[in-house]
C-alpha cells in the first residue's frame, strides 16, 4: 500500500500522521490490513531484509520476530549471515545470530 499510494502522490513516508488528512500514512497502511501501527512498522521493517531472508520469512522458516531485527544489519551483514548459515540461520536465537 506504501507504494502503491505513494505512486499515486497521496502517501507521507514515514511515521507520522498524514496532514490534514490529505495524505495518507503509515497509520492508513495500518488500518487498512487491520493491525495496529506498530505492527505494520514491524512488516514493512521485513522490506529491509535481503532477498534470501525475505524468501525464509515468505515459507515460514523464519519468524518475523527474529527477521525484524536481521532487518536493523546492514545488507552487506546480512549477506554474510546468510552466506556462513544458510538455512540453519532458522535455527539460530536473535542473540546467538
Amino acid at each position: 500500500m506504501e507504494d502503491y499510494w505513494e505512486r499515486l502522490g497521496i502517501y507521507q513516508r514515514g511515521r507520522g500522521n498524514a496532514h490534514n488528512g490529505q495524505l495518507k500514512s503509515q497509520a492508513d497502511v495500518a488500518e487498512f490490513i487491520g493491525e495496529t501501527r506498530q505492527t505494520t512498522q514491524r512488516l514493512l521493517k521485513l522490506n529491509d531484509l535481503i532477498p534470501q531472508l525475505q524468501r525464509l520469512v515468505s515459507t515460514g522458516k523464519l519468524g518475523t520476530t527474529s527477521a525484524e531485527q536481521l532487518a536493523y544489519l546492514t545488507p552487506e551483514v546480512q549477506s554474510a549471515l546468510y552466506d556462513a548459515l544458510g538455512e540453519e540461520i532458522r535455527e539460530r536465537t536473535v542473540v546467538e545470530t
